[in-house]
């Protein structure tokens, strides 16, 4: 037997039995990943259903309430007087008891939300859970700008970790960066980050170039935290990461920003970075790449510590986001919905 913790899809594919926690409870599901979906799909919107018939009924309850209550008001007979308050504390006792019941979290995954009929869809949205909100650059004006380009490349430390490595990238063009550990893959992306700054990479550089325009804005996603930020407050450490781009930002900014990324504005703000989980240091980072509203996005291994609903927002955005891309993954799920060209690394 083997237990495994994770939301890697294609490990979910793999496995014949998934307990997943929401809302403090286990919900056990039978098969892989596919027959999660289905499953949990079904049972969503039949709870979608009842939570919606469950709102009507505290609303009609409430004008009920209100009902009953000026009735009472207006009578002068002490019989219709004691009907209306049996009345209104009948109906205030039923609003009290729907009125405690917690909304579920509802999530139904991106495919199976588009096969619902359009009134199962309309409730859906209305009451599903929230998810991270990623706002990044959508203008409809691109251009044919090269932003990356690397001719003939061959780069590495005491010897070459790859030879002859040649794209261009350009604005709303995406390229996946694939090959096994130690290929070379962080290699050219430090070698690229080292070019928009000016400066000369970490590694040797043994023939070809690697060339981006001057101060071109990149946000970059690291599976690490950088340690300077370690030790900050989440608050401090969102304005430290927006300042060091020259971003503007303030206050009214930062909860709007924790607001989005499913953090509370008020209590979270405080808390150490240090102390987040691994999904909550990956929404940190996630802020931290579109803080200076960067034209060229670098992610390395982006969903690894993102839950489901997440990693579905964050394709989302990606598959809208004008700039260009360059990442590495090796969740065939996002690869294939994110797209784009592959680049084989290493020898």
């Amino acid at each position: 037997t083997v237990v495994v913790i994770t939301h890697d899809r294609d490990v979910l594919h793999e496995v014949d039995r998934i307990i997943e926690i929401r809302d403090g409870q286990a919900f056990a599901f039978r098969g892989n990943y596919d027959d999660y979906l289905r499953t949990n799909a079904s049972k969503i919107t039949g709870q979608v259903n009842e939570y919606a018939v469950t709102q009507r009924r505290i609303s009609n309850l409430k004008e009920d309430l209100i009902r009953f209550r000026k009735l009472k008001e207006k009578s002068r007979d002490p019989g219709t007087i004691h009907r209306f308050k049996s009345l209104e504390i009948r109906t205030q006792n039923e609003l009290n008891k729907l009125g405690n019941t917690e909304k579920p979290s509802f999530w139904i995954d991106r495919e199976s939300a588009s096969n619902l009929n359009t009134k199962m869809s309309d409730a859906y949205e209305e009451h599903k859970a929230r998810n991270i909100r990623i706002r990044t650059r959508t203008s409809e004006s691109k251009t044919s700008n090269v932003l990356v380009d690397v001719s003939k490349l061959s780069l590495g430390y005491g010897e070459p970790l790859f030879e002859g490595i040649t794209f261009q990238l350009r604005e709303g063009e995406k390229l996946r960066l694939h090959g096994r550990n130690g290929a070379g893959k962080t290699t050219l992306i430090k070698a690229i980050l080292a070019a928009a700054e000016g400066k000369k990479p970490a590694a040797t550089i043994y023939a070809g170039v690697v060339d981006t325009p001057s101060e071109l804005p990149i946000g970059v996603y690291e599976q690490e935290i950088s340690s300077q930020y370690l030790n900050m407050k989440l608050g401090e450490a969102i304005e430290q990461s927006f300042r060091a781009k020259d971003a503007q930002i303030s206050d009214q900014k930062i909860k709007q920003l924790l607001g989005d990324y499913l953090f509370n504005p008020m209590t979270d703000i405080d808390v150490p970075i240090s102390r987040l989980s691994g999904g909550q240091k990956a929404r940190f980072q996630l802020m931290n790449m579109l803080a200076n509203d960067p034209a060229l996005l670098i992610l390395d291994e982006p969903t690894n510590h993102l839950d489901l609903p997440s990693i579905e927002e964050l394709e989302d955005a990606l598959q809208q986001y004008h700039g260009a891309i360059i990442y590495v993954s090796h969740d065939s799920y996002f690869v294939k919905n994110i797209g784009g060209t592959e680049l084989a690394i290493g020898k």
